[in-house]
Parts: C-alpha cells; structure tokens; sequence
C-alpha cells in the first residue's frame, strides 16, 4: 500500500510541474514578446480587425438551439412536455442540408426574439423541403 502512495504522489507531482512548466514558457514568451498578444474590449473591437467576416455569422441553427434553451429556461416552459419536441426540432435541423433546414414551428420563441426567424422568409422546395430566403 505505501508504494501506491509513493508511485501516485510521484506521477501526481510530474504532472504538477508540467503544469507549472507550461505555464512558465506561456508568462515568458508573452513578458519578452515572442507571442504578440492582442486584447481587445469586446468583440466588436476584434471583428472590426478581423479578415473573415463570416467569423461572427450565426449557425443555421441558432434558432432552434435557443427555442430549446428557452424552455430549459423560462418558467412557463414544462420541460417534461416541451423539451422532448424542441429537442427534436434543433436535432432535425443540425440532421438537415445547408439551406434547408425545416421549417416547424417554435415552442416558446417569439418575433421580439433576437434569435426568431420569420416563417414567412422560409419557402418550400420542389421535393417539399422548406428553406430559408436570403
């Protein structure tokens, strides 16, 4: 049993300064500026300076996500009713093609939501898909 203890504390201290020791390089080249770091206020400030602008575009599936964790969140959200059909509905539209995510109907967001989409905006495809009009 003693040798357990000292074996475990041995791999237990290596794994403590290796910790240590990549922390050290991390301060060290940061302090003598071999890594040049940038800090910015808020991501407004880092997407003015960034190249890709499609960096800070949402996923497709945004809407759905947020529809699921409005109902995780509110208090008039039954999460024993609600929460197995939202789950459906972000599940079928990560499952979907670019472009024609589905189209059913939210369970708990609104217009005066950021993340709402217009079913109006969605049309549907010739094999019965729905998309979204951009």
């Amino acid at each position: 049993m003693e040798d357990f203890q000292k074996l475990h504390s041995r791999r237990l201290i290596s794994i403590c300064r290796g910790i240590a020791g990549v922390l050290l390089v991390g301060c060290v080249s940061v302090m003598t500026g071999i890594v040049d770091v940038q800090i910015y206020n808020n991501e407004v400030d880092y997407a003015r300076e960034a190249m890709d602008k499609d960096k800070f575009k949402p996923h497709r599936c945004n809407d759905r996500l947020a529809d699921m964790l409005e109902v995780i969140e509110a208090e008039d959200g039954n999460a024993w009713r609600d929460l197995r059909p939202s789950f459906r509905n972000w599940w079928a539209c990560m499952r979907s093609a670019e472009g024609a995510e589905p189209a059913m109907p939210y369970l708990m967001l609104t217009a005066k939501d950021k993340q709402y989409i217009d079913p109006a905006s969605r049309t549907v495809r010739e094999d019965g898909v729905q998309q979204l009009n951009t």
